[in-house]
């Protein structure tokens, strides 16, 4: 498997086919996708495994064959006939051909994907020649069989041509039925499910891909439906556990801030005072003398202002 070329797709995320320009979305009735492939005839053009290291840029060119692009890691800004989407783990982006496309990789994270590319005349296809996207979540046999038909590219015989055919249409198979899956997920019970999961291990270590991966869906996605059910995004809801936590710590406790802070889930203690102190307007040294003063007189402390971090300093989830 060698490294090729990024990302040969650009989707669009309109909630009807639009017939000036082309584009399904990522709400495409997949029964009707699933009658036209099983329907209409196509020939499996190729499949390839690609790498590609952090900044990498794209030039710009025009697609020739339509392609199946199956994220396995990384993050990059994909860019098709001037409109941009964004890629990242569990995602497949259908794209078209004749659609002028380039892509930027994250500068922090290298990138990895299965392509497979079909040819197909154009007749009564709604589908096969326009841009769309999917959610499939996680998928290790889907996966597993994109590289049998990567190994299989280059053995030019009768056997190895059947056996493509028969892995495209396992592949197509298992995309769609992934993506019913993802669709048919109820969204509210993933949200409630994750709460309580965040709120039981806020002092471990967390990435929104594996988050998202319990559930079936790429981080981005679960992020989405995180925040749509719960107002704030998993990384607000994860520090605000911590933060709450170790509120209550430094308020029923004598351990010192150190301790709390990484019983809660920070390694860095002069981070964990800086998150405090956005968070509640006061370091723990501060908000601890403020509950001892109130132990002692009875009376209120003065109110913080509490004061929520940007994402710029979380440093979590990404």
């Amino acid at each position: 498997m060698k490294p090729g070329m990024i990302v040969h797709t650009g989707p669009t995320f309109h909630l009807e086919q639009n017939h000036e320009n082309g584009a399904i979305d990522m709400n495409i009735n997949l029964n009707e996708a699933m009658e036209e492939y099983a329907r209409l005839p196509f020939t499996p053009y190729g499949a390839y495994y690609v790498e590609h290291p952090p900044g990498h840029i794209q030039k710009e060119y025009t697609m020739a064959v339509s392609s199946f692009i199956f994220a396995l890691s990384g993050e990059a800004v994909v860019y098709l006939d001037k409109e941009s989407f964004a890629y990242g783990t569990g995602r497949v982006i259908h794209c078209a051909p004749g659609k002028r496309f380039n892509a930027t990789n994250s500068q922090e994270k290298p990138a990895a994907l299965f392509e497979l590319s079909y040819h197909h005349d154009g007749a009564n296809a709604d589908y096969m020649h326009c841009p769309y996207e999917l959610e499939i979540g996680v998928n290790p046999r889907l996966f597993s069989t994109l590289r049998q038909l990567v190994e299989l590219r280059d053995r030019p015989n009768a056997q190895a041509t059947l056996q493509v055919k028969t892995l495209v249409y396992s592949v197509l198979s298992e995309m769609f039925s992934s993506a019913q899956s993802i669709r048919q997920t109820d969204a509210h019970s993933v949200a409630a499910d994750a709460k309580v999961y965040v709120e039981q291990h806020y002092m471990e270590s967390h990435s929104l891909c594996e988050l998202g991966g319990r559930y079936g869906m790429s981080g981005k996605y679960f992020s989405d439906v995180f925040k749509r059910h719960t107002g704030v995004s998993p990384i607000d809801y994860l520090i605000a556990c911590r933060l709450e936590q170790a509120r209550r710590l430094l308020e029923a406790t004598e351990c010192n801030v150190k301790e709390i802070g990484k019983s809660v889930g920070y390694e860095d203690a002069h981070y964990f005072r800086r998150q405090f102190k956005r968070k509640f307007g006061a370091s723990p040294s501060e908000w601890r003398e403020h509950i001892f003063q109130v132990k002692q007189t009875g009376n209120n402390p003065p109110k913080f202002q509490e004061i929520c971090p940007s994402k710029a300093d979380y440093g979590l989830l990404y």
